[in-house]
């Protein structure tokens, strides 16, 4: 059974806003591994409103103990996150809800299990 990850955000610029939902682009087997992830991008978003959403705070707080990203700029830190893959490994990725108009309203797990739903194609 295959786990994915959708999350809701708002995002937006000075003129409009707009609330989406998306899925990660990628998916788990395992579904500890699935919950590993969901609690890391919910730990991740809460250390990055800690530091107070800033881009340009020179003094940054202590990351999740999980949170080692490689990046050639300082500050990159605060719009990326590694996730556990089924395969022992982590991706990183950038998160898509990090920024100055954007706000992560929260994220769900979901199984894509074909023996739970059909579809008629009568729409």
């Amino acid at each position: 059974m295959e786990h994915k990850i959708k999350y809701f955000y708002r995002t937006g610029d000075s003129f409009t806003t707009v609330e989406r939902e998306e899925l990660l682009e990628f998916s788990w087997t395992d579904l500890t591994v699935a919950k590993e992830a969901l609690k890391r991008i919910k730990e991740h978003y809460e250390w990055y409103k800690s530091i107070n959403r800033n881009y340009f705070n020179e003094d940054v707080k202590e990351r999740p103990k999980w949170h080692k990203v490689t990046s050639h700029y300082k500050g990159d830190e605060k719009y990326l996150i590694n996730l556990p893959l089924d395969n022992g490994k982590e991706i990183q990725m950038t998160c898509p809800w990090v920024g100055y108009f954007e706000a992560l309203y929260g994220a769900e797990i979901i199984s894509e299990d074909n023996d739970m739903k059909f579809e008629t194609g009568e729409r």
